[in-house]
């Protein structure tokens, strides 16, 4: 992070940002410039926020820095909430892999970060092409939909494989009951 900024009066609305442990503030920066913050994970969920008016509040009461998903690291410790740019920090790092699974602090859902990353994707392709309608619908519930969709042709591949399975089982009791029969017949001669 850049050092302490003057306050400039003719910028829109600045804010700052307090570090934790050591309280050292960062800023102030327009709104772009601490998003960019918060997705390459140099804002945690301990940091506080403030609009240089002293008010601090934790950084994921901040909105606009979609910090809504929490995630298990390897040592059991739970972190976040935290941005899906920190996620990919997280990854690039090795500190989780993509099958990890993120949890939506509001919806509650969990799916694997790479699926989460897939609807993130496919949401930015489809955002050109979607009615406005659609438009509105969330990004979370898209992962959703998705982790629905892959559950779903998973399914239907372990039920097509159980089919298989049981005309096999089906098939070999027919040869078993016919061989027991023609012993049967064999054996009152």
């Amino acid at each position: 992070m850049s050092d302490l900024v003057e306050i400039n009066s003719e910028q829109p609305m600045l804010w700052r940002v307090k570090k934790l442990p050591d309280n050292a503030i960062y800023g102030p920066v327009d709104a772009v410039t601490l998003k960019e913050w918060a997705n390459s994970a140099q804002i945690s969920p301990q940091d506080q926020i403030d609009q240089s008016d002293e008010s601090w509040k934790p950084a994921p009461e901040v909105e606009f820095l979609d910090m809504l998903w929490l995630v298990m690291l390897p040592d059991e410790e739970i972190y976040g909430p935290t941005t899906v740019g920190t996620l990919r920090e997280f990854i690039h790092e090795g500190l989780i892999s993509e099958k990890t699974h993120a949890t939506h602090v509001k919806t509650h859902q969990s799916l694997p970060i790479g699926a989460l990353f897939a609807a993130l994707d496919f949401e930015k392709k489809r955002a050109m092409k979607r009615p406005p309608k659609e438009a509105k619908k969330s990004t979370a519930s898209l992962a959703v939909d998705m982790a629905k969709d892959q559950r779903i042709r998973q399914l239907e591949e372990d039920l097509k494989a159980l089919r298989q399975e049981h005309e096999s089982l089906t098939h070999k009791y027919r040869q078993l009951n016919l061989q027991m029969q023609e012993s049967t017949k064999t054996s009152r001669r």
